[in-house]
């Protein structure tokens, strides 16, 4: 099985079914050479024709439900909700809103640094908090929570995802706790099954667009094209992500160009990438914690293989030290940015 490419966006998979998903990925190693897998252990890296999208977060989302609670490397108990690389709260950015010890701190930043902008606070300011928000692309629906909870405690809010897994997460974990306040829709953002005009502010957290380089895609298209649909007139568009340097500036007129207007673009890749540095020793036992509880793994030689590379990858796709991912960060390559745009009136 080429669980890369093979699983569906449209299922939460069960711990049981993990269970045999990976042990059928474990045997295929007794039909490949040396070197011949898709997933480096140099670096982590897989190659764009080598996965899609659907299968790896269907994958992870299931995992991150399944494997539950673990302990950080400091003993702290977690549960991985946040799917998102993050990053040190920027000195100017005044007293950071999480604790040094909280596993998760880079996660919940990320998520707060969404509405730090001046323009943001001031409409909260001046609707006493009661502001519609749209997240697209909210993964597991934990930063959703984190917002209704410790940053607009009076807000409304709507996450959407592809992935089944994150969504029911989302219902099970985090939705009860607000009464209504949040709920989780199952969509494509893309096609999203909302109205138009709807959104005080649409939130965009490390969504898996906008990433191919300088050529922007018809699904980035879309995307923005949706955003600008489900916005009120002067709404704000609150994007933070890591993305090829290249790629800012084609998202960025291509927003102007159908009514988007960039107000600010905050560069944050320092403190991303000092996250990462500071996040490596609880990403480093989440693995093998999360590893250990998958059978496959046991078995003699393939298992061994397998669970090298299961690590390896899941490490870039965390821009662990050592990673592709990370050393494009270091280099610039990719570069993280905070962003603030505004529908046109």
């Amino acid at each position: 099985m080429d669980i890369l490419k093979a699983l569906s966006e449209e299922r939460a998979y069960s711990m049981t079914e993990l269970q045999g998903i990976v042990s059928a990925w474990v045997l295929t190693g007794a039909f490949e050479g040396n070197g011949n897998s898709s997933v480096s252990t140099v670096d982590g890296h897989v190659d764009e024709a080598d996965y899609t999208k659907q299968s790896v977060y269907s994958l992870l989302y299931s995992m991150f439900r399944s494997v539950g609670t673990v302990k950080s490397e400091l003993g702290i108990p977690f549960q991985f909700e946040f799917n998102t690389w993050g990053y040190a709260w920027p000195e100017a950015w005044g007293p950071a809103p999480t604790r040094a010890d909280e596993p998760q701190r880079f996660g919940k930043n990320a998520y707060t640094g969404l509405l730090h902008f001046d323009a943001i606070q001031k409409l909260v300011a001046e609707r006493d908090g009661h502001v519609h928000l749209v997240e697209m692309g909210c993964g597991t629906g934990a930063g959703a929570n984190h917002i209704c909870t410790h940053v607009l405690p009076k807000c409304t809010y709507e996450a959407v995802d592809m992935q089944q897994a994150g969504v029911d997460t989302c219902r099970a974990q985090f939705a009860p706790r607000h009464r209504g306040r949040l709920v989780a829709t199952r969509a494509d953002a893309t096609n999203l099954p909302i109205g138009d005009e709807v959104a005080d502010i649409v939130l965009v957290n490390e969504t898996h667009v906008t990433d191919q380089g300088e050529v922007m895609t018809e699904e980035d298209r879309k995307f923005f094209r949706s955003a600008r649909r489900i916005l009120k007139p002067g709404g704000f568009l609150s994007w933070g992500n890591a993305i090829p340097d290249m790629a800012w500036q084609p998202c960025f007129d291509f927003m102007e160009s159908i009514g988007i207007e960039v107000l600010e673009v905050v560069d944050v890749t320092a403190e991303a990438v000092q996250a990462r540095d500071e996040d490596a020793a609880r990403i480093e036992v989440y693995i093998e914690q999360a590893l250990d509880k998958f059978y496959g793994f046991r078995v003699p030689v393939f298992g061994t293989r397998k669970r090298e590379e299961a690590a390896v990858a899941m490490k870039n796709l965390c821009r662990d030290p050592g990673t592709r991912l990370y050393d494009d960060m270091v280099t610039h390559a990719d570069t993280y940015k905070v962003v603030l745009a505004q529908k046109k009136a």
